[in-house]
């Protein structure tokens, strides 16, 4: 019996060297692993709710400083649109102005006509006067009458 101790002893150190203590370091590396491999996926679960969070942060910024460039531009829009209207007042007051200068120029050129046409008709008409008493031989008498 005390040899079958010793054999027994004998095998199960044999065993424990060559079977156990290897699968014992195998499962305690294996342990390790699995363990590392939990930690590093809750701490990539929180980076991805960190990321999340930021994502959301980041579109709401976006949202706002488009929403502030969307109205920046109306702003600009309008400003434009006043200033083109107030130009298209000033313009259509200079061509306003202009109109009736030009209205004017020509309404004083044909007075200056209406003078001249006027003049030639009062002369030519004289003319015919003059001519119908110097004809008639009353060209003394008229003469007499203007000189006075």
């Amino acid at each position: 019996m005390l040899a079958q101790v010793v054999n027994f002893g004998l095998v199960f150190w044999a065993i424990y060297l060559l079977a156990a203590k290897p699968l014992s370091k195998l499962v305690k590396d294996r342990t390790e692993e699995i363990t590392t491999g939990l930690e590093n996926a809750k701490k990539a679960e929180k980076e991805i709710a960190d990321a999340n969070i930021k994502k959301g942060e980041i579109v709401r910024e976006a949202k706002n400083d488009a929403k502030k460039i969307l109205d920046a531009s109306h702003a600009d829009g309008k400003e434009v649109i006043k200033e083109a209207k107030e130009k298209a007042d000033v313009e259509k007051e200079e061509i306003i102005r202009q109109a009736k200068l030009d209205a004017l120029k020509e309404k004083k050129s044909a007075e200056e006509e209406v003078r001249r046409e006027a003049a030639l008709l009062v002369k030519d008409g004289v003319k015919k006067v003059v001519e119908g008493y110097v004809a008639a031989g009353k060209g003394d008498e008229l003469i007499k009458a203007m000189i006075k």
